[in-house]
């Protein structure tokens, strides 16, 4: 495998979640390590903390589909989805 192929493919495995924690809302303390994306088992909004610190809600996530994003905090005020599980 070439240099670039090499690179190509550790970029795109660095990209891949590589592991999944359960996820509690809070408006102050932040996740123990920000998540590259989360899903929800009970539909309904979520209020992100989103890397850039800027702030917004995903309305209406779908069960089972995942949403992408360098998420630092789930916040519980505007949220209303549950079963929340965030991949890293």
């Amino acid at each position: 495998m070439g240099i670039l192929a090499e690179q190509l493919k550790n970029q795109k495995e660095a990209q891949v979640p590589q592991g999944i924690v359960s996820v509690t809302p809070s408006d102050t303390v932040p996740l123990t390590k920000p998540i590259r994306a989360f899903m929800v088992t009970a539909p309904g909004n979520v209020s992100v903390l989103m890397a850039d610190g800027s702030t917004g809600v995903f309305p209406g996530c779908v069960a089972g589909t995942q949403y992408m994003g360098k998420i630092l905090r789930i916040n519980t005020n505007g949220t209303v989805a549950t079963g929340i599980k965030g991949f890293i």
